[in-house]
């Protein structure tokens, strides 16, 4: 499963670590906690990753299971799918 980011989703990061994204055509917007920024941020510099990448590096970033970080990461992006912010193939 590959992850990339739709290009009219802009990120804006805020002062505490947390971010927040804006769909500029549907103008729907989804706030980001501390792991949903980096993941997002991890997203967004490699333009296109598989969900196993991502998955690995959350592991190796914030010490969380595997089978955690895999149920965790789907309903992230399950939720940015709805939302229009990235597209999954």
């Amino acid at each position: 499963m590959q992850v990339e980011k739709v290009s009219s989703t802009v990120f804006t990061p805020l002062a505490d670590g947390t971010g927040v994204l804006l769909h500029l055509e549907t103008l729907w917007y989804y706030n980001l906690n501390r792991t949903g920024a980096a993941i997002w941020q991890l997203i967004e510099e490699k333009k296109v990753v598989a969900l196993e990448d991502l998955i690995d590096i959350t592991c190796e970033q914030f010490e969380v299971e595997h089978r955690v970080a895999q149920q965790t990461l789907k309903s992230f992006l399950e939720k940015l799918v709805e939302f229009k912010m990235v597209q999954v193939t």
